[in-house]
């Protein structure tokens, strides 16, 4: 059975710290090599790591002047320096740059979820996070083509970034999935777990490419995915880290 990677899901998992720094160092403590998370743009064009399209699930406001409209706020519409008045158990949301270091410093591979709030910003989210990844030296640059994967539910926001390692996301595998994915010389398709059915994994597979599947936090699942070849599993386990089939 060819070698399975687990992945944390959002860094450490859905829950109060996903997608934050001392999540991620959860993961790390818990014996994870590989961590995906979210990102996403300011007002002002700033990629961050976040899920919600929305303020007040995890990111909660420290300003009193903003209580009460935290679940009405987009994050979109707010600039890099309105993030200070947030914060996710007391740890302000980091940035892109910021999380590329963490995992660069405890050598991690990391999934690149682009996730843009509308279609007509996903190709500026692209260029944001190619932006960010330029300005780190080029050995480390070397090392994030070389191990990182980036994917988006938006393949717009993927144009940017061809010549990388891309992936495709999809709930349900689409009609005209292999046409995006010669499009954008896309490597992977990642699935919803309920979307990885034999036929789809099978078909993904006659092409060449790996299957990647969300989100797996059951061992019996898991290891019926792993019989179908997925290359590998996002979970919000943090126990599952480093189990083997």
């Amino acid at each position: 059975m060819p070698t399975l990677t687990w992945w944390a899901h959002r860094g450490s998992g859905k829950g109060p710290t996903e997608n934050t720094l001392s999540g991620m160092k959860t993961a790390v403590d818990a014996g994870f090599k590989a961590v995906e998370f979210d990102v996403m743009l300011t007002a002002d064009g700033l990629p961050v790591v976040h899920h919600d399209w929305v303020m007040g699930r995890c990111a909660m406001s420290d300003d009193p002047a903003l209580a009460g409209t935290d679940p009405l706020t987009p994050l979109a519409s707010l600039r890099a320096r309105d993030l200070r008045h947030y914060s996710v158990r007391g740890e302000r949301i980091p940035s892109f740059a910021e999380v590329m270091q963490f995992c660069l410093e405890h050598n991690l591979q990391a999934n690149v979820e682009l996730k843009a709030t509308q279609p007509r910003d996903a190709i500026r989210l692209g260029y944001a996070v190619l932006s960010a990844l330029s300005e780190l030296p080029e050995p480390l640059q070397s090392r994030v083509r070389a191990d990182w994967v980036f994917s988006s539910f938006y393949h717009a926001s993927l144009m940017p970034l061809m010549g990388l390692r891309l992936a495709l996301l999809y709930e349900t595998l689409a009609n005209r999935w292999v046409v995006h994915a010669d499009a954008l010389q896309a490597e992977a398709v990642h699935l919803h777990v309920l979307g990885a059915t034999p036929e789809a994994v099978r078909r993904i597979h006659t092409t060449g490419r790996q299957v990647r599947v969300y989100t797996v936090n059951d061992l019996e699942i898991a290891r019926e995915l792993a019989n179908r070849g997925v290359a590998g599993l996002f979970t919000d386990r943090m126990d599952f880290a480093q189990h083997s089939f």
